[in-house]
C-alpha cells in the first residue's frame, strides 16, 4: 500500500512557531527561539489529528542521500518536536548531508493517571501501538516521495529518545515480524539502522522474537540506572517491555548486529545524548547501518567526575500523576 501523504507549502518560520499542528498545541509549549529546519510536512491525518513532520534539509550539493527519521521524547504525553535538543541534533546532522524528519506522533498517554505499574500496563501498550502505528505512516510517506526528496530508501534511519526510542525500536520489531501494522511498507524494504537513546520493546509474546527476518543494525544507548524506561526488562506473563540490555542480550544470541553503550550509574538523561554521543550516532551509519559491518560491540561507560543529570532520577509516577 501506498500511503497518500499531503504536502504543505513550505511555511514561513514565524507562522510556524505559534501553528497549532497538533496534540493540543503542544508545539507553542516549547516555543524556542529559533526555528531551524527548513519546511513542513503533513504526513497524515488521523481521525482529528493532523500529523506533521518537520523536514531539515542538506546544504545545496552536500547531500549524501540518506535519510534520517527522527522521533522525540517526552512520555507519549508531551511534544518535543521542537526542542532545543531535537532541532539542533537534526541540524547538525542536516548539515552533513542528511535528509532529516522530525516527526509528530499521537500522544496516547496524556491525561493517564498512574494508580500502580499494574494500571499503565493497557494505557502504554495503547500508547506505543498509536505512535508506532504513526511512524509506519511516515515511513510510507517518505517511501512515497523518496525519488522527488533525493533519499535512498536503502539508507533510511530510525533514531528516537526515550519515548520516540521505544517507538523506532518497536516499528523495526513489528516490521521484523511483518505485523499487520507494516502492511503497507514494501515487502523488501528494510530500515538501514535503528538508534535508540533510552528505549525499549514491548512485546505480548513474550521475550522478543524476529521471526520473519532480522532486525536491522541497531545501537543501544542506556543508562543502567534508568527508573522510567527499563534498561533490562519488566515482563507480567506474557507481556514485557523489553529494554536495551535485554535486547542487545537477544541479538547477541542470534548473532543480529549492534552496538551498545552502557553509562554506568547513569539514569534516563542518557536519553538526551544526542548531541553528547553525536560522534558515536556517525560511526554507528558509516560502519553499521549503511556500511553493513556485521559486528557486536558491547561497551560500558563510567564517568567519575559526571554529575547527576536532570533525568536521572525520573520516574514514571511523577510523570503520571
Amino acid at each position: 500500500m501506498r500511503r497518500i501523504c499531503f504536502l504543505l507549502c513550505v511555511i514561513i518560520a514565524a507562522v510556524l512557531s505559534t501553528a497549532a499542528m497538533a496534540q493540543g498545541n503542544d508545539l507553542k509549549e516549547n516555543r524556542v527561539d529559533s526555528l531551524l529546519f527548513d519546511k513542513s510536512v503533513v504526513f497524515a491525518t488521523v481521525d482529528t489529528t493532523v500529523l506533521g513532520m518537520d523536514i531539515y534539509l542538506p546544504p545545496a550539493g552536500k547531500a549524501n542521500h540518506r535519510c534520517l527519521i527522527f522521533s522525540y521524547g517526552g512520555g507519549f504525553l508531551q511534544n518535543n518536536q521542537r526542542s532545543h535538543d531535537t532541532q539542533h541534533f537534526c541540524r547538525r546532522l542536516a548539515d552533513d548531508g542528511y535528509f532529516v524528519a522530525a516527526i509528530d506522533y499521537r500522544l496516547g498517554l496524556r491525561g493517564v493517571k498512574m494508580n500502580g505499574a499494574l494500571s499503565m500496563v493497557k494505557p502504554l501498550q495503547n500508547a506505543v501501538r498509536m505512535a508506532t502505528e504513526d511512524l509506519v505512516r511516515a515511513v510510507g510517506c517518505i517511501l512515497d516521495y523518496a525519488g522527488e526528496w533525493g533519499i535512498d530508501p536503502s539508507c533510511i534511519i530510525l533514531c528516537g529518545s526515550s519515548a520516540g526510542a521505544i517507538m523506532s525500536l518497536q516499528a523495526d520489531y513489528e516490521l521484523a515480524n511483518r505485523t499487520p501494522m507494516t502492511a503497507g511498507i514494501p515487502e523488501d524494504f528494510r530500515f538501514a539502522g535503528v538508534i535508540s537513546f533510552a528505549g525499549a520493546v514491548y512485546s505480548v509474546e513474550g521475550k522478543c522474537d524476529y521471526t520473519v527476518h532480522a532486525p536491522s543494525p541497531t545501537f543501544f544507548l542506556h543508562g543502567n540506572a534508568d527508573k522510567l524506561v527499563p534498561y533490562n526488562k519488566i515482563q507480567f506473563f506474557s507481556k514485557g517491555f523489553f529494554g536495551s540490555d535485554a535486547l542487545a542480550a537477544r541479538f547477541d544470541k542470534f548473532g543480529f548486529p549492534y552496538k551498545i553503550m552502557r553509562f554506568d550509574t547513569e539514569g534516563h538523561s542518557v536519553a538526551s545524548r544526542m548531541l553528547e554521543n553525536y560522534d558515536d550516532v556517525i560511526w554507528f551509519i558509516d560502519n553499521m547501518a549503511v556500511g553493513k559491518r556485521n559486528l557486536r560491540i558491547d561497551e560500558t561507560f563510567y564517568d567519575v567526575d559526571r554529575e547527576p543529570g536532570k533525568y536521572d532520577n525520573l520516574k514514571a509516577g511523577r510523570l503520571y500523576k
